[in-house]
C-alpha cells in the first residue's frame, strides 16, 4: 500500500470516528392525524420552564431535517422552538408535568400536550447529555405519538424565553 493510500484511509478513519464521538443521534416517528415524521436529527438544549422560570429544563427537540445550526444561532428558547417545522420538542427535568409539542407537515398540524418522566427510559442522565428512548401515546385522547431514542449533548444554554 502506497503512502499516499495510508494516508487517504487514515483521513476517512479519522473522519468517521470524529463523527461517531461529536455526533448526536435520534431516530424514530412522530405522528398525529394524518401526519407523520421520520425523527433523523435531534438537539438538546437548557433553558427556564415556561411554567416557573425560576427553573430550567432541557429541552429535546427531535426532527425529520436537521435544525441543529439554527438551534444554535439562537439567543432565546422562543427562537430555538421556532426551528423545529416537523418534529417534537419535548422538556426533561423533574417536574411532575413535562411540557412537549408536535409539529408537522410545515407546522400545518400541531399538537400539544403533556407527558411525565415515565415517557423516557433513560441509560445516561446527565446534566449535558441524555441517551434513552422516549414513547408518548395520546392517541386515545385524538392526540399526538412520539416514539424516539436519542443519543444528545447540550448546544446551547438560554437565559430566557423570549
Amino acid at each position: 500500500m502506497s503512502l499516499r493510500n495510508v494516508l487517504v484511509v487514515s483521513a476517512i478513519w479519522l473522519a468517521t470516528s470524529a463523527l461517531a464521538l461529536a455526533g448526536d443521534s435520534a431516530s424514530g416517528t412522530t405522528t398525529f392525524k394524518t401526519g407523520k415524521c421520520a425523527v433523523k436529527y435531534g438537539c438538546l438544549v437548557r433553558g427556564p420552564d415556561e411554567m416557573d422560570p425560576s427553573k430550567t429544563v432541557l429541552r429535546i427537540y427531535l426532527s425529520s431535517v436537521d435544525v441543529g445550526a439554527k438551534i444554535k444561532a439562537c439567543k432565546t428558547l422562543s427562537c430555538a422552538d421556532n426551528a423545529l417545522e416537523d418534529g417534537a420538542m419535548v422538556d426533561f427535568s423533574n417536574a411532575r408535568h413535562l411540557a412537549y409539542a408536535v409539529r408537522l407537515n410545515g407546522e400545518r398540524l400541531q399538537y400539544s400536550g403533556g407527558t411525565n418522566g415515565e415517557a423516557f427510559t433513560l441509560t445516561t442522565s446527565e446534566s449535558n447529555h441524555l441517551v434513552g428512548k422516549l414513547h408518548i401515546d395520546d392517541t386515545t385522547a385524538d392526540g399526538a405519538k412520539v416514539d424516539a431514542t436519542f443519543d444528545l449533548t447540550l448546544v446551547n444554554t438560554f437565559a430566557s424565553v423570549r
